[in-house]
């Protein structure tokens, strides 16, 4: 379009300056003959048009007609009062076809033009002008009158020296110049109508050549035919076909191919980023046929390329019916990576090392409304089909359903275990400042940008080493809140369910979280982590979370609600515990069952754990049991989430009836405490609860003992620390007759409570 614009300039100027030669020829009066020029420039583009110096005729044996000072009108509204200003216009004029009515111009050369294209704020151009085609700038002093033939123009040679065009975007205030130091257009005198077109510009430092012939008819109803080729900072461009009328860009019939060595160079000379240069996208290739046979300018026969196997690559055939509304859109796509690190220059973060990806699909669409269909993808062990749709009337609104046979998640985050590899306690990541949830802000803006509404769903799921089936969430995004309901799968012979909320729609973002899970074998749970631990222990499970702030640290520091676990009946495997190498565990697992050594398995009755959490500190008030065939455990404490300190007791107490008796150090209280990404036994804590009850004992131990002694109080007297883990503490009548009463919590007056 602003190529077009430029050349239609300079036709309505070559028209102008003939009628002007036709004037001086006649009556040598330079004045009438700018007069004349003003008034059929402005017939024609409603442009005023000025010629501030002289009309000058030299004569020789080829006249010369000169201009200077020559100006065109801006739009109304414009930046500036002139579009077009030229210091000098020279013209070279045959005589005798003047007397056969034909202005033969053997020469035309515009010196030093200044040419404004600009844009107002609703995306009209300076270049549409009053008459929409050249033709009505022919002067009527041109055409027959009385039946004389009517006055012919030719133009032998056309060139434009040093122009300077500067293009301004309305729009977003955008602006642009290239210098162009030579356009040349002459007449082939070997072939009727062929004229030969040579360009150069550069525009930030690049320079733009580019070459061609034009075949211009002999009959003006027939369009003209042309072949072009180009070069610019790394791409080349070719064109052959013809076009009906050239300087309104109408009537073409065109077949393009482009390339280049790097498409981020595009992105940037189009404008599409700001700032630092993007990173290197790789090379890209364009082939189609452009066409406006029904209308529209249409680019079918499609084939285009961009990027490299080894970050992406993006190919696609097929139309694009209207190309400069973005319309009719039907592509075939194909996205090939060997492997996503290659992203990371794309993206400037991390990108795990995983693929290969195939994509593809169609896409359709234009304007507004964009669908993505038949849909099929496969990414390491992960795949996916479906389809999805975007509107972008008003506020962006995304929907549509993708299924999976198989989905591993880890894959997108962190590099898989490798088979066999052992875990351990220690094995969760902190930050720098040992902290294991992280204080950078939640990315929540693309939540605020656009609504949405899609479902997913997976066959089998892959989440850190455990399998979920069948598993659908449905999320719906508006207005920057996102709700995912229902959120369900299948667990280990189980179910889970659940949904989640984020509301990033205020300040302050907030975070609620339901889940619960019936029936899953914690036995095949474990096993698929890669711990032969437990065979058994169906286990129900409940979590209840709500939090605000703008990362995860916040989220937990301000939450509340309440996790609530309860495993049956199982066997623990003892020596399955020196997979921790000793570890944290191993020493956990010798007060869970201080008689674990002597066995190989231990008969487990049931387990329980339930933290109570308010203004972001889990409590336990003896939240924590097992029952064993042989021991029962209970604990309680709390762990701070605003510190990620925690502070937890644990004691063992042999079961009645069983002869033993557990003497120090088994019967005594082991305190875990530290951080949740270091935590930490305080050994030197370890001792027998009666022992430890003296009020020495007490200052000594930092309080602990009193703690150790109500635990095996309560233990004692508690034949079921599961039941009263998970809350259901067993009733204790108070008289015949009389109503029931509970037992008061274990941690009323305890950790600070």
């Amino acid at each position: 379009m602003r190529l077009s614009a430029a050349l239609k300039l300079i036709a309505l100027l070559a028209v102008a300056l003939a009628v002007g030669l036709v004037a001086a020829a006649k009556s040598m009066d330079f004045q009438r003959a700018k007069a004349l020029i003003s008034e059929q420039v402005q017939a024609a583009t409603g442009r005023p048009l000025t010629i501030a110096g002289p009309l000058e005729l030299r004569l020789g044996v080829v006249p010369r007609v000169i201009a200077t000072g020559v100006v065109l009108g801006n739009a109304p509204g414009g930046s500036r009062p002139e579009m077009v200003k030229i210091e000098r216009i020279e013209a070279e004029v045959a005589l005798l076809p003047l007397l056969k009515r034909e202005v033969r111009v053997q020469r035309l050369v515009v010196f030093s033009p200044d040419i404004l294209l600009e844009t107002d704020r609703a995306g009209r151009g300076n270049w549409s002008f009053a008459s929409p085609s050249l033709a009505s700038a022919v002067p009527a002093s041109t055409a027959a009158r009385d039946g004389a033939p009517a006055m012919r123009l030719t133009l032998r040679e056309v060139r434009i020296k040093n122009a300077r065009l500067f293009w301004r975007d309305g729009r977003n205030g955008s602006s642009r110049q290239a210098n162009i130091p030579k356009i040349a257009v002459q007449a082939d005198q070997n072939v009727a109508g062929r004229l030969a077109v040579q360009v150069v510009a550069d525009t930030d430092g690049r320079v733009l050549e580019m070459g061609g012939r034009v075949d211009v008819p002999a009959d003006a109803a027939k369009p003209w035919s042309l072949q072009a080729q180009g070069s610019f900072d790394g791409m080349v461009a070719r064109a052959e076909g013809s076009v009906g009328d050239p300087l309104a860009a109408r009537g073409m019939d065109l077949r393009l191919a482009v390339q280049g060595d790097e498409l981020g160079k595009v992105v940037r000379f189009a404008g599409l980023v700001a700032g630092e240069a993007p990173p290197a996208l790789g090379p890209f290739k364009l082939a189609g046929r452009l066409s406006d046979g029904q209308g529209a300018l249409a680019l079918t026969d499609l084939e285009v390329s961009a990027g490299r196997r080894d970050a992406l690559l993006v190919s696609g055939r097929g139309a694009i019916k209207d190309v400069r509304g973005l319309g009719g859109v039907e592509l075939a796509l194909a996205v090939d990576s060997d492997t996503l690190a290659g992203l990371s220059r794309l993206t400037g973060t991390e990108v795990p090392p995983i693929g290969p990806l195939k994509l593809t699909g169609t896409l359709s669409g234009g304007g507004e409304r964009w669908k993505l269909a038949d849909i099929k993808a496969t990414l390491a062990g992960s795949d996916a089909a479906g389809e999805l749709a975007l509107t972008l009337a008003g506020r962006p609104h995304l929907t549509g359903s993708l299924s999976a046979n198989s989905l591993a998640l880890a894959d997108f985050t962190t590099p898989a275990s490798k088979p066999g590899e052992k875990l351990t306690a220690k094995g969760l990541k902190a930050d720098g400042g040992g902290r294991l949830f992280p204080a950078d802000k939640l990315a929540l803006a693309p939540l605020r940008a656009l609504d949405a509404g899609v479902t997913l769903r997976a066959s089998r799921l892959a989440l850190a080493g455990v399998t979920l089936n069948a598993a659908v969430a449905e999320m719906h995004l508006r207005d920057g809140r996102l709700v995912v309901k229902p959120l369900q799968s299948g667990l280990a012979g189980g179910q889970v369910e659940g949904e989640a909320s984020l509301d990033a729609s205020g300040k302050v973002p907030a975070l609620s979280l339901r889940l619960s899970a019936r029936n899953v074998d914690l036995g095949r749970v474990v096993h698929d982590l890669g711990v032969e631990a437990l065979t058994g222990g169906r286990t129900d499970a409940r979590l209840d979370f709500r939090g605000q702030g703008e990362s995860w640290r916040a989220l937990m520091a301000s939450s509340s609600g309440e996790l609530v676990v309860g495993v049956g009946e199982g066997r623990l495997r003892n020596t399955a515990w020196d997979w921790a190498g000793g570890d944290l565990l191993v020493q956990l697992v010798g007060v869970l069952n201080p008689l674990s050594r002597s066995e190989d398995t231990t008969p487990l009755s049931c387990a329980a754990l339930r933290f109570v959490v308010k203004d972001g500190v889990a409590v336990a008030d003896r939240g924590i049991a097992v029952e064993t065939a042989r021991v029962n455990v209970v604990g309680a404490g709390n762990v701070d989430l605003r510190s990620e300190q925690l502070d937890l007791g644990i004691t063992p107490r042999a079961r009645d009836g069983l002869g033993l008796s557990l003497s120090a150090p088994l019967a005594g209280m082991t305190r875990l405490r530290g951080t949740l990404a270091n935590p930490a036994l305080s050994l030197s804590e370890l001792g027998v609860a009666r022992s430890a009850a003296s009020a020495g004992a007490a200052v000594a131990t930092g309080g602990l003992s009193l703690v150790g002694e109500a635990l095996f109080d309560r233990l004692t007297a508690d034949g079921n620390p599961c039941q009263t883990a998970l809350g259901k503490v067993p009733e204790k009548k108070t008289g015949k007759g009389k109503g029931r009463k509970a037992e008061p919590g274990l941690l009323d007056g305890l950790f600070g409570r």
